[in-house]
């Protein structure tokens, strides 16, 4: 299980995430996607801990 409140992430004067609010419950699966650049990798980092 994984939730997340208010993640925001900033680079410079870029803004990512800003107020994102996720929940995976149990045995849930989900999938990530959007274009190019758009923070996904970014994403699955900060979760990781990265």
């Amino acid at each position: 299980m994984l939730t997340v409140t208010q993640l925001g992430v900033h680079f410079g004067e870029r803004t990512l995430f800003e107020g994102l609010n996720l929940f995976i419950g149990k045995r849930e699966r989900i999938g990530l996607v959007g274009r190019n650049g758009a923070g996904k990798s970014t994403l699955m980092h900060i979760l990781a801990g990265i």
